[in-house]
């Protein structure tokens, strides 16, 4: 080898102990895992803050366009808007029973009404706000409020699942609230001593059960439920007819106290108000699948008003006229044939424009409601011999109205008739709307009223406000907490039968390892 050849070689091997350092030394490439969006970006954590910043800026949102709309108010109507005003009042109690709701929801889980209920009884016992000077206002508002709450209530009616299981919804609907009707009006002759038109008058209404209270549970444990009952529109239908029979013969009656005409007149209108209600809405509802046109462009905002309109003037005109009742039947009626025809066009029960508008709808008026019946009511009643006497009949109401539904469950188990009684407990939207009607008549009546009549009507604001009170978060609780045991959870289920299984195989393991060991 030749001294050329020797410093090739050199070279050679010093460019191979350079790569190999190179490559030990190299910093391997890290691949980084990608994100849900395909990215590779690192994916950074979120911030405590920003787990709430959506609600944070909603109602932000919120607050801005208040004091823009306060400001805009105070500048075109005046002295009436500023801090001491008459309408300053109204709108603040009604903010304040609106923010109050969501702060014991968030708390305690509880209804927001409650706190709505609490805080209008707080504005009357402080002096801030008293409804009896507000009357005018008070009675248009309660021609509205039905319109919506019976509207949002009935889209969600199957028409299918009545068809099919009408003997139970008719009876789980009536029987209860027939029997808690009569045992309410003898209970207020006997103990109270109110005329039988006044008794029946109450117990119209007292017996209304409040499904919109509890459906949120009922849907979310029934959906989990162990036996294949739909729950919900079982529940909400049976529900709904039990409204329907409160606001029909509570109106019924209404009329026929209040409103001085011929005998032979107030008679023809009390045997004929329901059935004209309903007919009046299955004939506005099934013209709902005519108009508007499923192609129309904005069919979804057309059929809102359709149905909203047309309920707002049945209740207003049948209220001119005398037929109380019929309208806020018609709009049972209309929403539920209307829901049933849109159904045929792709809209979904519950889950479409329509019910979408009337939640919003409702989510405004709710806290206005309770807020203004809460201001009828004196703090200082809590301890009158009317509220005593009340706890016994709400008490002795509601034995006979679970047994009664309790027997109208003849089809479920013990523990699924359980969960019904409790669904059937909770007292609240009715009653919160139509409790201060005959203290509102009585006062704005322009001929001269028996005096009596004035402590009737306040002793039945009373009572209603008393059930509100107590039923409301007893069969809210009940609902909620023993809704699980009492349907018996898939979940549960499955979670038992993944531990027996996971026993199971460790047994079966343990004994071919045992089995081996004798072999060897």
């Amino acid at each position: 080898m030749n001294e050329h050849d020797i410093l090739l070689v050199q070279d050679l091997s010093a460019r191979g102990e350079s790569t190999a350092m190179r490559e030990k030394n190299r910093t391997p490439i890290q691949i980084k895992p990608l994100d849900q969006n395909g990215s590779g970006d690192k994916v950074r954590k979120k911030s405590r803050f920003s787990k709430y910043q959506p609600t944070v800026v909603h109602y932000v949102t919120l607050i801005i366009i208040g004091i823009i709309s306060w400001g805009l108010l105070c500048c075109a109507f005046g002295e009436e808007w500023f801090w001491q005003g008459k309408w300053f009042r109204l709108v603040a109690v009604a903010v304040v029973a609106w923010g109050s709701g969501l702060l014991l929801q968030e708390a305690t889980t509880l209804p927001p009404l409650l706190a709505a209920l609490i805080t209008g009884m707080l504005a009357r016992h402080f002096g801030f706000l008293d409804m009896h000077d507000h009357m005018h206002i008070d009675s248009f508002l309660r021609k509205i409020y039905p319109v919506i709450i019976l509207g949002k209530g009935s889209l969600a009616w199957d028409y299918n699942y009545i068809r099919v299981n009408w003997r139970q919804v008719m009876l789980l609907g009536g029987a209860p609230w027939t029997a808690e009707v009569v045992v309410l009006a003898t209970c207020t002759h006997l103990l109270l001593g109110f005329p039988w038109m006044w008794g029946f008058l109450l117990g119209s209404v007292y017996a209304s059960v409040s499904c919109p209270v509890i459906m949120p549970l009922v849907q979310k444990h029934g959906q989990r439920a162990r036996n294949p009952v739909n729950w919900a529109q079982l529940v909400c239908t049976a529900g709904g007819l039990d409204t329907a029979l409160s606001v029909g013969i509570y109106g019924v009656l209404f009329s026929f106290m209040f409103y001085e005409t011929h005998d032979t007149y107030r008679y023809a209108k009390a045997c004929l108000a329901l059935v004209a209600g309903v007919t009046l809405g299955v004939c506005w509802g099934g013209l709902a699948r005519l108009v508007p046109g499923p192609a129309d462009r904005y069919v979804a905002e057309l059929r809102v008003l359709f149905v909203l309109l047309g309920g707002l003037l049945a209740n207003f005109f049948t209220s001119v006229v005398g037929w109380g009742g019929t309208g806020a039947v018609a709009v049972l009626a209309c929403n539920a044939t209307a829901a049933h025809q849109w159904a045929k066009t792709g809209w979904k029960l519950n889950q479409n424009p329509a019910a979408g508008a009337y939640r919003v709808l409702w989510s405004v008026c709710e806290p206005v409601l309770f807020a203004f019946t809460g201001s009828y009511f004196v703090m200082r009643n809590f301890a009158s011999e009317t509220m005593l006497i009340g706890l016994g009949m709400l008490a002795v109401g509601l034995a006979v109205r679970l047994a009664i539904a309790a027997l109208m469950c003849w089809n479920l188990n013990a523990r699924e008739t359980m969960f019904v009684c409790c669904t059937w407990i909770p007292k609240s939207i009715v009653e919160a709307v139509l409790c201060p009607l005959p203290i509102i008549t009585v006062a704005m009546s322009p001929e001269p009223r028996d005096p009596h009549e004035t402590v009737y009507a306040n002793q039945i604001m009373m009572l209603l406000v008393q059930a509100i009170l107590i039923t409301t978060p007893v069969g809210f609780l009940l609902t909620n907490h023993l809704g699980p045991l009492l349907l018996g959870h898939k979940q549960t289920d499955k979670k038992l039968a993944c531990e027996n299984d996971a026993d199971f195989t460790k047994r079966k393991s343990t004994d071919e390892s045992f089995s081996e060991v004798v072999r060897l």
